[in-house]
């Protein structure tokens, strides 16, 4: 070999080793926070799980082992160095008042840059957020004000319902979701005692969406329709509307004789746990009380016994104050999915939720006399990219006074 080629040789190698080291990928520390919300009293982590993907690789790995620090939760895990996607879940369980509940939560971090060339290990903080745990499903429409008969201002309630819309861009199961009302009322004010209303929202009846975990698939974009009575009410109503293609019905035994509900066969039942009314149920058609949309995390019997909710309370009205007491079942903020806050426009008193699940509220009555609610819904605003404008603030989220969707 002559020595101009043996020159070239040793170059090549020299080449060909330094890009081999230069292309080595050393691994490093993550140390990941995860960081309980503050707001939650004597919370602790259970079952905690982070899920870190390389961003270039794809490449997955998952750390189980956190151990409790002061408000957090830590652990180490050792991966290739990289920008990795880090996402986390785990159950927390937390009081309120004297009784203790439980949630799953979800955080995550997007682009963590994890690298050993320093002196200290990389590291992330994730804050576990305890509102709207499951985004997605929300509250496209409510017709709760009702029809009238035709020549008549008498109303006819039968025709109420909710749309649910799946405004993710993903497949979501509806599933031991639930529907419900709240206790209070935004045209009384009620100083509560003791108050939850930070940390939960009181019901005034609870109904389960029925399934197995996959019985009711939603598609991105798709809706349920929940009628009050699921069945074609132009027959008897002129005014009114057909809800015979409705998914889902309310259907109550009564246990006051003199109301009896009807079963319409092509509609499933929604589940009942709880109600506080003496007849069959219905939306408040003045729009005083207000709806969410719930993800059950406790069975029926465990949720009967730790989410009981006796209070005393001061009534501030516009004809006095009296004290009084009262009893229902607490819903944890966590639980909540989607909450809409209704008032009637010229009486709203206070919302009945926290803030941080609904800031603002809207309506279809201006005054509790208004007749010309009658045949109105409120309806969520669609935003320019065609999805359900969602931002906590149903005063700017909803169109009110609208004619219902499903009115021909």
């Amino acid at each position: 070999m002559t020595k101009r080629y043996i020159t070239y040789f040793l170059l090549a190698f020299f080449v060909l080793a330094s890009c081999s080291k230069d292309e080595e990928v050393l691994n490093a520390p993550l140390r990941i926070y995860l960081q309980l919300p503050m707001n939650l009293d004597n919370a602790t982590l259970e079952q905690a799980e982070a899920t870190l993907t390389n961003i270039e690789t794809m490449a997955v790995y998952s750390i189980n082992d956190f151990k409790s620090d002061g408000n957090s939760y830590v652990a180490t895990v050792v991966v290739p160095e990289g920008r990795y996607n880090v996402t986390a879940s785990g159950n927390i369980n937390y009081s309120i008042g004297a009784s203790m509940t439980a949630t799953t939560m979800k955080a995550e971090a997007l682009g963590v840059e994890v690298t050993g060339r320093g002196p200290a290990s990389s590291m992330v903080t994730l804050l576990f957020n305890n509102y709207n745990a499951e985004a997605g499903m929300v509250i496209e429409e409510i017709f709760f004000t009702s029809s009238v008969f035709s020549g008549t201002q008498r109303p006819y309630t039968d025709d109420q319902y909710l749309i649910l819309t799946n405004n993710s861009d993903h497949l979501i199961y509806a599933d031991s979701l639930a529907i419900v009302e709240s206790k209070f009322q935004s045209d009384m004010q009620w100083e509560l005692t003791p108050d939850l209303m930070k940390d939960a929202i009181t019901v005034s009846w609870l109904y389960l969406i029925p399934g197995n975990g996959t019985s009711v698939p939603v598609g991105a974009g798709e809706s349920i329709i929940i009628a009050l009575n699921a069945k074609n009410h132009t027959i008897v109503n002129s005014n009114s509307i057909d809800l015979s293609g409705a998914q889902f019905e309310f259907y109550d035994v009564s246990p006051n004789t003199e109301f009896f509900d009807e079963d319409n066969p092509g509609a499933t039942n929604l589940i009942k746990w709880y109600s506080d009314l003496w007849s069959y149920t219905m939306l408040n058609n003045k729009g005083s009380k207000s709806y969410g949309i719930v993800r059950m995390h406790s069975d029926y019997d465990m949720f009967i016994e730790s989410n009981y909710y006796k209070y005393t309370y001061v009534v501030n009205a516009a004809w006095g104050t009296y004290e009084s007491s009262g009893d229902g079942y607490f819903i944890p903020n966590s639980w909540v999915i989607d909450w809409v806050n209704l008032a009637i426009k010229n009486e709203w008193a206070w919302n009945v939720a926290s803030p941080l699940l609904d800031s603002g509220w809207t309506y279809c009555a201006e005054t509790s006399s208004d007749k010309s609610r009658y045949g109105t819904s409120v309806i969520r605003k669609r935003g320019s990219n065609g999805r359900l404008v969602d931002t906590n603030n149903s005063t700017t989220d909803f169109m009110p006074r609208q004619k219902p969707s499903l009115a021909q």
